[in-house]
């Protein structure tokens, strides 16, 4: 091979080189631009950390508030009454469907006995009997008629009589069962034919218009409840409903296990409160000093809770804190604030960290 055809081929090859170099250039300037492209479309929704929002600033101070201990308790019947069988017989009659509103002596449940109703009119036809006996007697006794004796024997029998009827009677008032109290039906355990027997609970009343939430309280606490102390309750089922108990009892007694006293808080009549419902009592014990922040300042950032506190340059930085109760629109703050810290009142603007803040009126 001469050196004019080595040069020419040397030629080629780096002709070859340079444009794939290029195109690899070109496409490294194509694909960068694409990529930043694609960050920035990527960024749209995160805010500039110089960006200047408005929002309403709060300042923490320290506030006197009430000292509360809370126990939590489930709601029961003031009056309750549990009905069971004193007769064995097949029910014949059964007014009473669980969640039924019933007044006090309305028919519940009726016992075929005929046993017992023989007996009863026995007991009516034997005292019918020495009545008439007691009445002829006396009559031959006041015209001076019959003896001392005989008079004696009439009146004994007359009270015998009387007595077997009495008890008759009662054995047949055990074959109908009507409603000690006015209460609603919460639990029925027989049905309409079947066998009732002697001791058998059968159905069960609680008077849902007088109500008591049973709670337990720490030993530590109990010197500061008394009875007749008011007391706030609020009940699970109906978020954001305060009602306002009174202590009707403190069992005199603890639980040696738990160290814990039972607590009766009677509480008033409210539409759709019934047994069973769970709810908390917070008993005041005093006064103290607490930070409180508006509930519209709390936020959650990714499960965990805090505030924003805007910092000397005025930049919003996400705060971690421990809340405590609730007071009204504010809410305790345990940990994670002090005294003069300055936090955003609004929490619906967003995520703000490193935002620049501009206060405004809340």
């Amino acid at each position: 091979m001469d050196m004019t055809t080595m040069k020419r081929k040397l030629t080629a090859k780096n002709k070859k080189v340079w444009l794939g170099v290029g195109l690899i250039g070109l496409a490294a300037v194509f694909g960068t631009g694409t990529l930043l492209l694609g960050s920035e479309d990527g960024h749209a929704n995160v805010p500039h950390a110089d960006a200047v929002m408005k929002a309403p600033v709060v300042t923490v101070a320290s506030q006197t508030i009430d000292s509360v201990v809370t126990a939590a308790g489930a709601l029961t019947s003031k009056n309750s009454s549990v009905l069971s069988s004193k007769v064995m017989g097949k029910v014949v009659y059964l007014g009473a469907h669980e969640g039924d509103q019933v007044n006090e002596g309305k028919l519940l449940m009726k016992i075929e006995s005929g046993e017992i109703i023989a007996q009863a009119a026995q007991a009516q036809a034997a005292y019918n009997n020495a009545k008439l006996q007691y009445d002829r007697i006396k009559s031959l006794y006041d015209a001076k008629a019959s003896t001392q004796m005989e008079m004696d024997q009439a009146t004994l029998g007359l009270q015998t009589a009387e007595a077997g009827l009495k008890a008759a009677r009662a054995m047949e008032s055990y074959i109908t069962i009507t409603a000690p109290i006015s209460g609603q039906i919460v639990e029925k355990r027989i049905n309409l034919g079947e066998m009732a027997m002697p001791g058998q609970p059968v159905l069960r009343i609680e008077d849902n218009g007088h109500l008591r939430l049973e709670t337990t309280v720490r030993e530590q606490d109990i010197l500061f409840i008394q009875p007749g102390k008011k007391v706030k309750v609020k009940i699970d089922a109906m978020a954001g409903k305060e009602l306002i108990g009174t202590v009707a009892q403190v069992v005199p007694a603890a639980d040696v296990r738990t160290h814990s006293f039972l607590v009766k808080i009677d509480v008033p009549s409210e539409k759709g409160l019934i047994t069973g419902m769970y709810g908390k009592a917070y008993f005041s014990t005093g006064s103290r000093e607490a930070l409180l922040v508006p509930r519209t300042a709390v936020v959650q950032m990714s499960g965990i809770t805090g505030v924003y506190v805007v910092n000397a340059e005025n930049t919003a930085i996400f705060q971690m804190v421990q809340l405590g109760d609730e007071h009204g629109g504010s809410v305790e703050v345990q940990t994670g604030l002090k005294a003069g810290d300055r936090v955003v009142a609004d929490n619906m603007l967003g995520r703000i960290e490193g935002r620049k803040i501009v206060e405004t009126q809340k």
